[in-house]
């Protein structure tokens, strides 16, 4: 059962004090809180895991600063609209809307290999009123002989050129846990001129020791990066779903 509690409610409030105590005698039954931060409000949910069968909307939706009571009977909690078209799939990030009304295009270098040609490709985007691209770094290959990409080397005027040219977003294919750890570190050196959309490619999806990482990212101080997963289009829709499920899971923030 989810508990959806009005928009921007006061966490350190008197009233959510209260539905806490509320939910606590509940036996049974543990409470988990997420929360969803947009561009203009914050929306908590507190996630009832248990048996919640002997618990009626009626009595949930009267607890204090509950808005809305869903029962929930499908896998996919997290990502379920639950029958409410209304509610809001879109987000922003960096500045740069995401939803399903609008179309942000990736253009960019599938593998970054001079400084030259990453400048050619930003101000090319630029002129065209792009804020948007892919730049690979980190290149997983088949083949052990093909390029494999610059990795952390290139970073740093990667970022300085994205933030000259007003790139707001760059998509980057990570494979490994340290990737994440060298991006917020060049993030740093160069003073945060551009956001990071960490990319999942369609190999590691099920890779859930690097996704937990990736969703942690979305917490860090130092680096607050998007997380996009990749889907094959000869996977079926549920493996394809539960890679998202769980980074948003692992996340106690937003991700996408």
């Amino acid at each position: 059962m989810i508990l959806i509690l009005s928009a921007d409610t006061d966490t350190q409030g008197e009233a959510y004090r209260q539905l806490f105590q509320q939910l606590e005698k509940l036996p049974n039954v543990s409470a988990r809180v997420h929360q969803v931060s947009g561009s203009q409000q914050v929306l908590t949910e507190i996630y009832l895991i248990g048996d919640t069968s002997a618990l009626s909307l009626e009595q949930m939706q009267a607890l204090p600063c509950v808005e809305r009571v869903v029962r929930v009977s499908q896998d996919y909690r997290i990502l379920g609209r639950h029958r409410d078209e209304s509610r809001s799939s879109e987000f922003e990030y960096n500045g740069v809307r995401f939803g399903q009304d609008n179309l942000n295009l990736f253009a960019g270098l599938c593998a970054v290999d001079t400084p030259k040609h990453v400048e050619m490709m930003m101000r090319a985007l630029s002129e065209h009123g792009l804020v948007c691209t892919r730049m690979g770094a980190y290149k997983p290959r088949t083949s052990p002989y093909a390029f494999q990409g610059h990795g952390k080397d290139c970073l740093p005027y990667v970022f300085e050129l994205a933030g000259k040219y007003g790139i707001r977003v760059i998509a980057m294919e990570i494979t490994h846990e340290s990737h994440i750890r060298e991006i917020q570190a060049a993030l740093d050196d160069t003073g945060h001129p551009t956001g990071i959309m960490l990319q999942i490619g369609t190999r590691n999806t099920q890779n859930f020791e690097l996704l937990k990482p990736s969703a942690g990212s979305r917490n860090s101080r130092s680096c607050s990066s998007a997380v996009l997963a990749s889907r094959s289009k000869n996977r079926s829709m549920p493996p394809s779903i539960l890679p998202a499920k769980a980074i948003v899971a692992w996340c106690s923030g937003c991700a996408a």
